[in-house]
């Protein structure tokens, strides 16, 4: 076994994860008394710790691909690159790979600010190919749900990641 296949940062990802939905429910509770915050102010402050999540995630999946190419070397076969190794693992919608989305989402939250008018770039394409388009209200909740089927636990978006981790060291060991 190489050291590489441990998965030495899924936990860490899983606690911000727990800890985001919990500040998120909080969020909401604070929605039940008129005087504090209106429903529509808690979903644009979830919004921010989404993005960190999504943010988050792509640090994983960056990481992925280093343990992945690591791992690879040792078995003699050549490295990938890190949008060859978005593009497997999951069965893609209308082109994008559930990985290429999570990574557009990170890259939406970094940057939409900067944007004077939704542009046409690989980003906005992989939102795009899951129903998100600039007129999406929230789009980092939609995202969410999205991934987990309505579900909202952000655990269910590390689950996709570290399953994907998982089917890439299988398939470098299968490839060798």
């Amino acid at each position: 076994m190489h050291y590489k296949e441990i998965d030495h940062r899924s936990i860490p990802l899983r606690m911000l994860c727990i800890s985001t939905e919990n500040a998120i429910k909080e969020l909401v509770s604070f929605t039940k008394e008129p005087t504090l915050l209106d429903g529509i102010t808690a979903i644009e402050y979830a919004e921010y710790l989404y993005g960190a999540v999504f943010v988050a995630c792509q640090a994983y999946a960056i990481g992925v691909v280093s343990d992945i190419n690591d791992i690879r070397c040792l078995a003699c076969t050549a490295k990938l690159s890190k949008l060859s190794l978005y593009k497997q693992g999951s069965a893609p919608i209308n082109g994008t790979t559930q990985i290429e989305f999570i990574n557009a989402l990170a890259n939406y939250f970094k940057h939409n600010e900067e944007w004077s008018s939704w542009p046409e770039n690989e980003t906005t394409k992989a939102l795009k190919n899951f129903g998100l388009t600039e007129d999406t209200e929230f789009l980092l909740k939609s995202g969410v749900e999205i991934l987990t089927r309505r579900d909202s636990e952000l655990r269910l978006v590390c689950e996709i990641l570290e399953n994907w981790r998982f089917w890439l060291i299988e398939q470098s060991f299968q490839n060798a």
